[in-house]
């Protein structure tokens, strides 16, 4: 099972020196996958600014969104963006997608309308944008190509963060792979999860096995429990202070043997790739990571 790791563009301290070092030594370490994800009410760094220089700044590994909010964006912009990270990774890039859950985005997006339908508005965006990466896309009579056209044939790999059944069956049709999370991660569900996304897949004709990830949010460093903790408390906020409570005290791979049985474990399930997510940009925590990776 391969490791990745998202660099902590979503963490409110990170600067240009800090996120530039976690990016150089991701590529240099023993790490499949750099990754971040996307937020728009926040503090945190643009997703594609953020996986542009990414791109730039590494050689080897994979880069991924985790995740785009697709219905946010319009289909033509983010395809364009989409392709541009692929071009400059040299066909590195994966795509992941999803709804969020966070109405204000939708509205700062200038989306609200598909707010309610966001799993419609998804499957949307993507037929769009492989319709534009393979130059199938219906264009005013006058308007060029939407380019670049990306290295990877047919565009950059596209995988989904559907963790329900009504999305999963949707992705099923579009999606190139899973690319879950769960924060603690509740093993029992992860397992649900995989066995429900296997068996669209199936049901949707596609052959073979999908690609399967999971991301989750962990620390290594002494102050890992209650920094976590923290952090998961401020993410749920938005669904009241009670529920945050609750979600918070879940998280549990703040320890070296907890996330190395959680990883066996996930193993076991056939997962093949989990991306760590840091909820701090301390580069003590990165020197932590580098060793506990290396060493398994």
């Amino acid at each position: 099972m391969k490791i990745g790791l998202s660099i902590p563009s979503t963490v409110a301290e990170a600067n240009r020196d800090l996120l530039c070092e976690w990016i150089r030594r991701i590529d240099r370490g023993p790490f499949s996958t750099l990754a971040t994800g996307e937020r728009i009410a926040s503090p945190f760094l643009d997703l594609m600014g953020v996986l542009s220089a990414a791109a730039v700044l590494t050689e080897r590994v994979r880069i991924q969104s985790l995740i785009a909010l697709a219905p946010v964006h319009e289909a033509a912009l983010l395809a364009k963006q989409a392709a541009t990270v692929d071009v400059l990774s040299g066909g590195r890039f994966t795509l992941g997608v999803g709804v969020g859950m966070r109405e204000y985005d939708y509205a700062l997006g200038g989306k609200l309308g598909d707010f309610k339908r966001r799993l419609a508005a998804l499957d949307e965006r993507v037929a769009a944008m492989k319709a534009i990466w393979s130059g199938t896309h219906a264009l005013p009579a006058d308007a060029p190509p939407i380019g670049p056209v990306p290295v990877q044939s047919g565009g950059p790999p596209v995988f989904s963060s559907s963790l329900g059944p009504k999305s999963m069956q949707r992705a099923a049709h579009w999606a190139d792979g899973l690319a879950g999370f769960h924060m603690a991660p509740d093993l029992g569900e992860v397992e649900k999860i995989f066995a429900g996304f296997r068996m669209e897949w199936t049901a949707a004709g596609r052959s073979g096995e999908p690609p399967l990830q999971m991301s989750f949010w962990y620390g290594l460093t002494d102050d890992a429990p209650a920094r976590v903790m923290a952090f998961a408390r401020d993410y749920f906020q938005i669904f009241g202070a009670a529920f945050a409570e609750r979600q918070s005290r879940k998280c549990c791979a703040t320890s070296p043997g907890a996330i190395r049985d959680l990883l066996r474990r996930l193993e076991d399930m056939g997962c093949d790739e989990v991306i760590l997510a840091p909820t701090i940009a301390s580069l003590d925590e990165l020197a932590a990571t580098e060793e506990f990776v290396a060493a398994l």
